[in-house]
């Protein structure tokens, strides 16, 4: 094809879809029109949202200065100042045209005087997730909404009222957390993060060292043998000096088996006793050169409520 040919073809083109073009400007004109008169009635009738739903639609087809206005406006008597401001700045971005009118060009200085109007009354969020092992970024929604993993630890412009803050590791469980803003407030919002079962499975665990269940009742023992014992052998000595005056080369006469019997009783006891106590205090050395080692449970779960906020944080 040559390329007069290729030029007198485009030209043939663009000349036959001119009218269609001008034709669906044409209607989406008439249909912001409509949708922008929808829109005030609503509104004066109270129905806020209704009129914010036609003015959205309008705004899209016309893109007018005057439609950005009715719309921010909306938006702010709804306690939306963010989106009432970003309109507002949108409008001042539009670019003049020749066909511009002089209710537009109002509509451009009522927008860009709104916008100063809103801007102290949008709250800010100042959020703090902690809980976050290194290498590892938490996945941060407001309102349902994603925030970038570049902007989760920076300040966040909010409209006025209820917000619900949602973070999570990976996989690992979700942490909630909730606050409602007043408008211009600054509001702290802290959320601990727990992370994947995966993440924490091979992690080594902080060991507690506590005293062994053996080592006080080893010593108990012990205490009560030796004392038993030493008891027991007095007595069992006092038996053998009293046998010393009755006994003669070791024979001993009938009135001496009494004492003879204790004394045998008496050391018997006293060495069984000193064995028990030896046990006893063995058990106890055992204990306390073998403390019993454990590790702290790995799930918790508790609120947390914080300046104009409150929520649960927790690991499972």
């Amino acid at each position: 094809m040559t390329p007069l040919l290729a030029l007198a073809l485009a030209l043939a083109l663009a000349l036959a879809s001119a009218p269609a073009y001008a034709q669906r400007a044409a209607a989406d004109v008439e249909t912001a029109r409509q949708l922008y008169g929808a829109g005030r009635e609503l509104r004066d009738r109270g129905d806020l949202r209704g009129a914010l739903e036609k003015f959205k639609a309008a705004h899209a087809l016309g893109r007018t200065p005057i439609t950005g206005l009715e719309l921010a406006r909306t938006h702010a008597a709804l306690a939306q100042p963010v989106e009432a401001r970003e309109v507002c700045l949108s409008v001042a971005r539009m670019p003049v045209t020749a066909e511009e009118t002089a209710r537009s060009a109002e509509a451009r200085v009522d927008a860009s005087k709104l916008a100063e109007e809103v801007k102290p009354r949008i709250a800010t969020m100042r959020l703090r997730i902690k809980g976050v092992p290194a290498g590892m970024e938490p996945t941060l929604t407001i309102d349902g909404v994603v925030v970038p993993a570049a902007a989760v630890g920076q300040p966040r412009q909010a409209n006025p009222g209820v917000h619900t803050v949602v973070a999570r590791l990976g996989n690992g469980p979700e942490t909630k957390g909730t606050t409602e803003l007043m408008e211009g407030q600054t509001s702290d919002v802290e959320l601990v993060v727990v992370p994947p079962r995966e993440a924490t499975a091979t992690a080594p665990l902080r060991s507690e060292e506590r005293m062994s269940p053996f080592t006080i009742p080893g010593f108990a023992v012990a205490a009560v043998g030796v004392g038993v014992g030493a008891v027991t052998g007095i007595l069992a000595l006092s038996a053998k000096s009293d046998l010393t005056s009755k006994c003669v080369s070791s024979h001993c006469g009938p009135d001496a088996y009494d004492t003879l019997d204790r004394g045998r009783l008496m050391g018997t006891v006293s060495t069984i006793a000193f064995i028990v106590g030896g046990v006893g205090a063995a058990v106890g050395i055992y204990g306390v050169t073998h403390p019993v080692t454990s590790t702290p449970p790995r799930g918790f779960v508790g609120p947390y409520v914080g300046v104009g906020s409150v929520g649960f944080h927790g690991s499972f």
